[in-house]
């Protein structure tokens, strides 16, 4: 229960893991040839507007989230004003929060690609927050 609770300090675990073993994020293979992505979509809303430390997009009803950089995920849990919380820290260090998911099929630790489905908005509403070494990151640089 402490693991959702509380922040774990991921970095600390990732610079010892890469420097006796290498990266903790898989090694593209290189025959891609066998792999076909059914689900590869780009995020789409209908506006977009500043929401605390991030941005909040009007989505349509049950909307699918579509990962949107390769990365592992650091946390699923509730966080304050943003609902269930799904935290996924990309190849260059940088956390994204996709805030206000439900209907998830994925756990602590897996390696999305991006494109993959992470879950629906619980509303029609869906929040995303950029963060890197604990400074907010303007969304407006990540969120076409």
């Amino acid at each position: 229960n402490k693991l959702y609770e509380e922040n774990i300090p991921f970095t600390k675990f990732e610079n010892i893991y890469n420097k006796y073993l290498g990266s903790i994020f898989p090694i593209e293979t290189i025959d891609k040839n066998n792999t076909i992505s059914v689900f590869n979509e780009e995020l789409t809303y209908k506006s977009i507007s500043k929401y605390i430390d991030g941005a909040k997009l009007e989505v349509n009803e049950k909307y699918i989230i579509p990962n949107l950089k390769n990365g592992i995920i650091i946390y699923i849990g509730e966080k304050e004003n943003y609902g269930n919380v799904i935290i996924i820290k990309t190849e260059n260090n940088i956390n994204i929060w996709y805030g206000n998911v439900c209907n998830y099929n994925v756990k602590l630790y897996d390696h999305l690609n991006k494109g993959d489905i992470i879950g629906e908005a619980c509303t029609n509403e869906l929040y995303l927050v950029y963060k890197k070494d604990g400074q907010v990151l303007d969304y407006n640089q990540y969120i076409k």
